[in-house]
């Protein structure tokens, strides 16, 4: 009976990590989006400028995907790696759809 009941607590403790996993990756996704195309930091003039600022924000990217995807299974926290791993796939799948909504809505 003991053994059941720390199991039952961590299962409970990691929904609300998985509400805060999901916030911050929808924020971190979206600062990478801004950076890539200049509206954070200083804008690319130039094609290779533009090259490389998506390069690093898809390096940032990949990165913040596999270290948060250790880190919570590392912590056994299945909910909030669930949670990282599908916002992350998710979202900028979204937040293209998105863009192309508003640039045929305004273009």
């Amino acid at each position: 009976m003991s053994a059941i009941r720390p199991w039952g607590q961590a299962k409970l403790a990691g929904g609300h990590a998985a509400a805060i996993v999901v916030l911050g990756d929808l924020l971190v996704c979206a600062a990478l989006l801004l950076a890539s195309i200049g509206v954070i930091g200083t804008e690319p003039t130039i094609r290779e400028e533009e090259t490389a600022a998506w390069q690093s924000a898809g390096q940032l990217y990949f990165a913040w995907l596999v270290i948060g995807a250790t880190s919570f299974a590392l912590l056994r926290l299945p909910k909030a790696l669930l949670a990282h791993v599908s916002t992350m796939l998710l979202s900028p799948m979204a937040l293209f759809v998105l863009l192309l909504l508003l640039a045929s809505a305004f273009g």
